[in-house]
């Protein structure tokens, strides 16, 4: 049985654009309470997930989200069998 990856992102994703890739990816944003000694901070954590042979992201690399400017923060990482990859982001 094959499966197809596109069909998961053309459902839920957003178009992304970094350098020359253009491609649909599933964006998060997931906000977090930091617990700084007697301080507590919310923090959002922004990150896509996308097929990852459909993108070579690395870290520094600018690009768009659904229209929105963001820096890659850190490399990529594999999801499960390597077939998709999640990236952290900066808003720029």
């Amino acid at each position: 049985m094959q499966e197809d990856l596109q069909l998961y992102v053309d459902d839920y994703g957003v178009p992304c654009v970094f350098g020359a890739f253009t491609f649909k990816a599933i964006y998060d944003a997931p906000a977090e309470l930091e617990d700084f000694s007697m301080v507590k901070a919310h923090t959002v954590q922004h990150q896509i997930r996308y097929i990852t042979a459909q993108a070579t992201l690395t870290r520094g690399m600018g690009g768009t989200v659904d229209g929105l400017n963001f820096t890659v923060r850190e490399a990529p990482l594999p999801v499960g069998d390597g077939k998709f990859s999640t990236v952290l982001l900066t808003k720029a």
